[in-house]
């Protein structure tokens, strides 16, 4: 089989990998936009319960992934000068660029052409058996064929930018600070090198509010710094999005769904498919698991578009089940100002369980001592101090 692939991230280079390990034969081709080294972001995170598929799916990428592992089990909540900790959540965190110089590594030793610094016309894939866009949430191919995908985008109203910080993270960590503006967080997190992710969000009005839609990039990490300085010490922040400029390096995360993934040889994979938010640390994990999935059904019986429809199929249950949890956690960020008079235990808890991914008792297998603490603060709450310990 003749297969083009266009985008060099994980998903892409990911099925190229899972393609070649069931027959080397195919005659694939990578093509990324961007220069070899080049990437848009810092840290990637995955759940433990993620590590077992890709071990099952190719030991060796495995093996090399998870020797540049960071890994933690605790949630910190800073908000209105306390500090809440919760445990066994199990993260583990690797540098987007260590990841994709692995997967781009093995893909290579396995035969595929991966080109960098290609642009792809929507239309000019030749006579390709097969045509996978894993061209990310901006999909050109997606869009070239938006009458054939049917593409539904929902741009979130939080603004967001993406830096790093050599500060030292040994938990997934959220900073909350508040403005005459407005609320602004911080979601940050461990990836190894000495480097951690250092992602700010706020609401829209509160980004104008503040001028930062006037700002330059450089301007606005100086914002960031005045602004989470009792947080960071003498730490800086940095921004690697040097193809950003202005308040471009302010996002809105773009929500996406399609009708359908496949069209006739076109299959859209990863981002181009479906997206979930950054604040549920899925989006690697969905692509990976999405890509090991298209690959097995591509070597069943039947024809291109029975098997393309059986991968659809599969992936679209996990798709919906983890794009729900990750519209009840935006939604949740969109709306801090709502919850900016809960006391600090009300409000730790509602962040563990706002994907209500993480329920009551699950938070008691994870970490009993936390969730009989809040229990015990909740019961004293409602009691007026006559709760018992019994």
């Amino acid at each position: 089989m003749k297969i083009e692939i266009v985008g060099g991230g994980p998903a892409g280079l990911y099925f190229a990998i899972q393609m070649k390990l069931r027959d080397s034969t195919h005659r694939i081709t990578v093509a990324e936009r961007n220069r070899r080294g080049s990437t848009f972001g810092w840290g990637v995170v995955f759940s433990d319960g993620t590590l077992g598929k890709l071990r099952e799916a190719d030991a060796v990428t495995y093996g090399q992934i998870t020797e540049q592992f960071v890994h933690w089990d605790d949630i910190d909540v800073h908000y209105r000068g306390t500090v809440a900790r919760s445990g066994g959540h199990g993260f583990c965190g690797i540098s987007r660029q260590a990841l994709l110089d692995i997967l781009s590594a093995r893909a290579l030793e396995l035969g595929v052409e991966v080109r960098f610094e290609r642009e792809v016309a929507a239309d000019g894939f030749g006579e390709s058996d097969l045509v996978v866009a894993a061209d990310g949430a901006n999909s050109t191919i997606r869009k070239r064929h938006a009458d054939r995908f049917h593409p539904d985008i929902d741009v979130r109203r939080c603004r967001y930018v993406w830096l790093g910080t050599k500060k030292p993270f040994d938990a997934f960590t959220f900073y909350f600070e508040e403005r005459p503006s407005g609320w602004y967080q911080a979601h940050c997190y461990p990836f190894g090198g000495g480097w951690s992710t250092f992602i700010v969000e706020c609401t829209e009005e509160t980004w104008r509010a503040d001028g930062l839609d006037r700002l330059s990039r450089d301007e606005s990490v100086a914002f960031c710094e005045r602004l989470f300085a009792p947080h960071l010490g003498d730490h800086k922040l940095v921004s690697n999005a040097e193809h950003l400029r202005g308040s471009a390096a302010w996002l809105n995360f773009p929500r996406v769904n399609c009708m359908t993934w496949h069209a006739g040889n076109l299959v859209l994979l990863g981002d181009a498919a479906a997206t979930a938010h950054f604040s549920v640390g899925s989006g690697t994990k969905l692509a990976m698991e999405s890509a090991i999935s298209l690959a097995q059904h591509l070597h069943e019986e039947g024809d291109l578009p029975t098997r393309l429809a059986a991968y659809e199929t599969e992936r679209r249950i996990e798709v919906v089940r983890l794009q729900n949890a990750a519209r009840n956690s935006t939604e949740w960020f969109e709306q801090v100002a709502l919850k900016a008079n809960l006391e600090p235990e009300q409000f730790n808890y509602s962040l563990v369980t706002r994907s209500q991914r993480v329920s009551h008792e699950s938070l008691r297998a994870r970490d009993p001592k936390y969730l009989e603490s809040f229990e015990r603060w909740m019961c004293t709450r409602a009691t007026e101090g006559e709760c018992s310990d019994a």
